[in-house]
């Protein structure tokens, strides 16, 4: 049976101080590494660190497909998939517990500098798919093979587990503890 292996990125923030964690997986269960950076609030580094993070990681030739925890970090740090995809050449996919807003979501971006950057960095995501628990976006793969990774990552529920274990990590860093739900 294949092993595969799934890294989840999440961050969490306070103020101007933003953590984003990678939480490499085998599977659906033991964590094999942790990846740790910081960005910038509502800034412009997120995709760069998440390609400089697993592109740099001794773990960057097992993974089978990279997680995100929706496409914002840090506030309005917006991660562009279709760059991570490219620049590290496996599919990515997006988990949201729900399906966005997107025009609450302009309307609140239009109170952060780069309105227009951050509105086509959006749209560039493609669209949001529903599977089941959860709504996903995806570059690098069909939206079957999507699926697919997410049931092999996920042990209850459809949140895979390195993204539940990445939101932990990064909820600690900045909080002292986790909190909330991935």
């Amino acid at each position: 049976m294949k092993r595969y292996r799934f890294v989840g990125f999440d961050d969490s923030f306070r103020n101007d101080r933003a953590s984003i964690v990678g939480a490499v997986t085998e599977g659906n269960s033991y964590l094999e590494g942790v990846l740790v950076d910081s960005i910038a609030v509502d800034g412009f580094d997120v995709t760069d660190r998440i390609i400089s993070m697993l592109g740099r990681s001794k773990f960057r030739e097992l993974v089978h497909c990279i997680f995100l925890s929706g496409i914002t970090f840090g506030g309005f740090n917006i991660a562009d998939i279709e760059a991570i995809h490219e620049r590290l050449n496996m599919p990515v996919v997006v988990v949201m517990r729900k399906r966005p807003n997107f025009d609450d979501i302009y309307s609140a971006l239009k109170n952060v500098d780069g309105f227009e950057t951050r509105k086509n960095m959006i749209e560039k995501a493609g669209p949001v798919y529903d599977a089941g628990e959860v709504f996903i976006q995806f570059k690098g793969c069909g939206l079957e093979e999507a699926r697919e990774y997410l049931r092999l990552a996920s042990l209850k529920g459809n949140i895979p587990e390195c993204l539940r274990m990445a939101h932990m990590i990064a909820s600690a860093i900045i909080h002292g503890e986790n909190r909330g739900r991935a």
